[in-house]
């Protein structure tokens, strides 16, 4: 009987393996951290019998194999007794960590901007006319004296 840890973000991928007894034709896995819920296992070629399971990270929690019908605990893993006066096996969580996130790789540099062009320099503005400035300003000044005459 095996178990195999393999760590992931909050979980853990868990594996179990139950052991080959002549003539077992079905296995299952039950444990804690769903509750007691029932998992068939696989059987392969070398009559043992195996299920995959995602358990969360953070505890230990209580499992054993039903072979044929009959209890038994993980030969490779610490037991305990149970209430019902068997034992249960130990899957310990609590010191496994999820593996460290991998650094994520530097951008590459942008590429540098080539250097901008000279702003061309703004063309001078045109001065008005000198003589059209003065005509309209003699306009206004001609105007203003007609209104005031009249008054």
């Amino acid at each position: 009987m095996s178990v195999e840890i393999t760590p992931k973000a909050k979980k853990a991928s868990v594996a179990f393996t139950a052991p080959s007894i002549d003539g077992a034709s079905q296995a299952i896995l039950t444990g804690e951290w769903d509750n007691w819920e029932v998992w068939a296992m696989k059987k392969g070629n070398d009559g043992t019998f195996s299920v995959k399971l995602e358990i969360d990270l953070g505890r230990a929690y209580q499992f054993g194999y039903s072979i044929d019908g009959r209890w038994h605990t993980d030969a490779d893993s610490q037991s305990v007794s149970s209430p019902f006066g068997t034992s249960n096996s130990v899957l310990d969580l609590t010191n496994v960590s999820a593996p460290k996130a991998a650094a994520a790789p530097k951008a590459a540099a942008a590429p540098k901007k080539e250097a901008a062009a000279p702003k061309k320099a703004a063309a001078p503005k045109a001065a008005a006319p000198k003589a059209k400035a003065t005509e309209t300003a003699a306009k206004k000044t001609t105007a203003a004296k007609k209104t005031t005459a009249k008054k």
